[in-house]
């Protein structure tokens, strides 16, 4: 008799990690230890190929075209 009491209270594995869980749990929520640490920004993006520089090519390349046209024209 003594035997099964001892085996109706003995807790399974799963029931050992429930209670380790949530003694853990009750241990960080109650020791008032609470760091609260800021998130970091997040890293500046490398600056991309500016909208100027794409119309500058743009009209170089336009002009590039334009003088090699030209130069056919006038032979």
């Amino acid at each position: 008799m003594g035997e099964g009491l001892i085996g109706y209270f003995r807790p399974m594995p799963d029931d050992q990690e429930r209670l380790v869980a949530n003694a853990l749990r009750a241990q960080a929520t109650s020791s008032g230890m609470h760091v609260v640490r800021p998130v970091p920004p997040a890293p500046a993006r490398p600056p991309s190929l500016s909208i100027w520089w794409v119309l500058l090519l743009a009209v170089l390349l336009g002009l590039a075209a334009g003088t090699v046209v030209g130069l056919f024209t006038l032979r």
